[in-house]
C-alpha cells in the first residue's frame, strides 16, 4: 500500500462516507445510553480505571453504612475526596459513579440516577497530532525494515498502518479483527469490537483491499487462517495486541524522525485515526462542500456516539479552523453584499 493510494482516493472515500449516511448504524445519537454491566468497564471486579474507582466508591460507601436507594449527596461527598481535588478528578469521579447509579436504577428503580448537571468536565482533549504526508511515508518505510526480516512482523504492522490511515479505524479495532470480519468481495470490515460496543460495517478503498489480500495470503503461509482466527499475526504465531502494536510504533517512530513530544506526548497509532478524520474535513472544506452536512456520515463511519466528538476535529485542529473560520468570512462577506 503506497502513501500515494492512500490520499488520493479522495473522490471514492467521499462517496463512501455519503452512503454511510444512508446505513443503518449502533451510533444513532436517540439510542438510550443504558448502563453497562459489571465486568464490562463500570462494574466492581473490572480491572480498568473506572473499575478501580468504583471500587474505591464502594468502600467508601460501607465506610457511611450506606444502603438503597443510593444517595447524591454522599456521592457527592465522595466525589470531593479525589485526591488531587482538581475539578477534572471531581467530574472523573461523578461521572463513573453516575454509570453506576444507572445501573442500580435499572434494577433498583427506586434509586435516583445521579443528575447530569452535577458533572463537570470530566478530562481534558489534548490537540491531535496531524501527520503530514511524508511523516505518513517515513512511518510505512519504516515498518517495512522492522526486524527479523524472514518473518510476517514487518508485513503486520506495516499493513495496519496503511489499514489505519485509509480507514480511520481505532488502533483497538484493527488489532481485534478476525479473519471473518474482513469481505474482500464486498470490500468492507464489520467492526464487532468497537469501543461503543456498537457493531457497523466500514467499505474500504481499493488500496486498502489490495494490501489486505496480499496480507492473507502471505499470513496463510505462517499459520492457520480459520475465520475466527485473529487478522493480525506475529512471528510468534501469536495474534497482534495493542500492547505490541504500541512498542513496535515506538521503534518505527524513531526511525521515521517524529520521535518528539507535541503537546505533552509523542505521536501515537491513534493519531492516524485523528490524521484520517482531518484529512476528511480538509479536503471537503477545499472542494467548498457543505461540512455540517457530510458530518453525519462521517461520524457514523466512525463509530463515534456523539456527533459532537466528530464537531471536536474541527474546534481542535489549527488547520480546520483556519479553513472554518475563512468560509464563515466569506459567507458573511456575501451578507454583506446583499
Amino acid at each position: 500500500m503506497e502513501i500515494e493510494n492512500l490520499f488520493e482516493e479522495e473522490e471514492e472515500t467521499n462517496e463512501i462516507l455519503s452512503d454511510t449516511l444512508n446505513q443503518t448504524n449502533d451510533t444513532d445519537e436517540t439510542t438510550p445510553d443504558l448502563p453497562k454491566p459489571f465486568g464490562m468497564g463500570l462494574g466492581v471486579g473490572s480491572a480498568t480505571i473506572d473499575g478501580k474507582i468504583l471500587h474505591q466508591f464502594a468502600a467508601y460507601a460501607d465506610t457511611q453504612r450506606a444502603a438503597l436507594p443510593l444517595s447524591v449527596d454522599m456521592v457527592q461527598q465522595w466525589a470531593a475526596l479525589a485526591p488531587s481535588g482538581s475539578e477534572i478528578a471531581i467530574a472523573r469521579r461523578l461521572s463513573i459513579a453516575r454509570s453506576f447509579s444507572k445501573y442500580l436504577h435499572f434494577t433498583h428503580p427506586q434509586s435516583p440516577i445521579i443528575p447530569a448537571k452535577l458533572i463537570g468536565r470530566t478530562h481534558r482533549r489534548l490537540p491531535p497530532f496531524i501527520y503530514s504526508h511524508s511523516a505518513v511515508n517515513a512511518c510505512l518505510n519504516a515498518a517495512s525494515a522492522l526486524l527479523p526480516a524472514y518473518g510476517i512482523r514487518s508485513l503486520t504492522i506495516r499493513t495496519l498502518l496503511g489499514l489505519l490511515i485509509s480507514s480511520g479505524l481505532r488502533p483497538g479495532e484493527a488489532v481485534r479483527l478476525q479473519k471473518n470480519d474482513v469481505d474482500i468481495e464486498q470490500a468492507t470490515l464489520t467492526i464487532m469490537r468497537s469501543k461503543n460496543w456498537h457493531r457497523r460495517l466500514v467499505p474500504i478503498v481499493p488500496s486498502t483491499v489490495d494490501s489486505l489480500k496480499h496480507y492473507l495470503l502471505v499470513r496463510e503461509l505462517f499459520a492457520p487462517l480459520t475465520d475466527s482466527a485473529s487478522l493480525f499475526l506475529m512471528d510468534n504465531g501469536e495474534a497482534l495486541n495493542i500492547e505490541t502494536a504500541d512498542h513496535a510504533f515506538t521503534v518505527i517512530r524513531q526511525h521515521a524522525d517524529i520521535n518528539y513530544k507535541i503537546n505533552g506526548r509523542y505521536p501515537r497509532l491513534y493519531d492516524f485515526r485523528h490524521t484520517f478524520v482531518c484529512r476528511r474535513i480538509q479536503v471537503w472544506y477545499e472542494k467548498g462542500l457543505d461540512v455540517n452536512s457530510l458530518i453525519p456520515s462521517l461520524s457514523r463511519y466512525l463509530g463515534h456516539k456523539k456527533i459532537t466528538d466528530t464537531y471536536w476535529y474541527v474546534s481542535a485542529t489549527p488547520q480546520l479552523m483556519k479553513l472554518s473560520a475563512s468560509r464563515f468570512e466569506r459567507y458573511c462577506e456575501q451578507g454583506d453584499e446583499k
